[in-house]
């Protein structure tokens, strides 16, 4: 068996779903894409602003050959991808958390797993390896697609056939070279419905996105919620899955039950709850997950933005007294959810 054989063998006997190889080469289309996208404003503060570092491999791992890109399934049972949340539960109203965020922080699962494999490849040929897990600066979808893992679809979300855009994404760059896959090609048919089901036109246009538009942004800002996004946010605490939500494509996808993914605490989404949180709380409801590193304020002023879209009479004495809090930021979202609130 040769190495290549054996990297994909060891990767998914650990639990990854996906696996493939792409070369090094600089990414010169996208590199024309990234500029217009700065030019025009388009780039969010969450991505490397180095654009550089994004577009040439080489700057980040000189040296580099091989790109090897995994896809890792994150849906779980009960989480179907077609789930509607419930808008109450028998204590009060209850706020939408993104899937990727009610499991355990990817970053820490998929880091763990690609640290065994660069193990593993260093038993069998030395060399040098720099591990990305989204936080780093490479293109990571692009980089997925020319290695063969699926394609970008028109909500800018890459997309595999059997996991749909349920995945998380990790790569591991190298200085060994191994036999690059086939790129797959586009399967999006231009149906349209994510950018038709986009609530505030964060989709401009297929495959353009304003990340400064996007409700999963918007959620993780800190300050105040630009007053034009509170309603459109609805009870959103963290995160969106709209437009994912809305694409045939993850339709009738595998659900892989990753039990390293499998939370050691069910995320809080009782608004009032979540609206008083502590920081012990926050810590052990919140710590283990991607909603937790923007902190306990960020939370707690999305569930006040979403009480104040609730149509639940018993919530206007909360939102009063949150008019008091000691975050400036909780404190001015309550008194516009207590002008906006439905029953007033």
């Amino acid at each position: 068996m040769n190495l290549k054989r054996e990297i994909i063998h060891f990767a998914k006997k650990i639990g990854l779903d996906r696996v493939g190889f792409t070369t090094a080469e600089p990414f010169l289309k996208e590199k024309e894409i990234l500029a217009d996208r700065m030019a025009r404003n388009l780039v969010s503060p969450f991505e490397e602003q180095d654009m550089e570092l994004r577009w040439d491999p080489q700057k980040l791992l000189p040296g580099v050959k091989t790109i090897i890109c995994f896809a890792m399934g994150y849906l779980m049972n009960p989480y179907d991808p077609m789930e509607t949340s419930p808008d109450e539960i028998k204590g009060g109203p209850v706020g939408k958390i993104s899937r990727y965020a009610k499991v355990k922080d990817y970053h820490f699962v998929l880091v763990k797993k690609l640290e065994e494999i660069v193990d593993f490849i260093s038993k069998k040929e030395a060399g040098q390896f720099k591990i990305m897990v989204d936080t780093g600066s490479l293109m990571e979808k692009v980089a997925a697609q020319r290695a063969g893992l699926g394609w970008i679809g028109e909500n800018t979300c890459l997309f595999t056939p059997e996991l749909g855009s349920w995945v998380f994404l990790g790569e591991i760059l190298t200085d060994i070279e191994i036999e690059p896959d086939t790129p797959m090609e586009n399967r999006c048919d231009g149906c349209g419905r994510c950018i038709k089901a986009c609530p505030t036109g964060a989709l401009m246009a297929p495959f353009q996105i304003n990340p400064h538009r996007c409700l999963s942004y918007i959620t993780q800002i800190r300050g105040f919620i630009p007053e034009e996004f509170r309603k459109p946010l609805g009870n959103r605490i963290f995160g969106c899955d709209t437009c994912q939500e809305a694409c045939p494509n993850n339709r009738n996808v595998e659900i892989p039950n990753h039990r390293e993914f499998v939370p050691d605490i069910p995320l809080e989404r009782d608004l009032k709850k979540l609206t008083k949180l502590s920081k012990q709380d926050f810590s052990k409801v919140f710590r283990d997950t991607a909603a937790g590193w923007r902190g306990r304020n960020v939370i707690r002023r999305n569930a006040v933005c979403a009480i104040g879209n609730s149509k639940d009479v018993n919530t206007i004495k909360l939102l009063e007294s949150l008019t008091k809090d000691l975050s400036q930021t909780v404190r001015e979202q309550a008194l516009w959810s207590l002008k906006n609130h439905p029953c007033l």
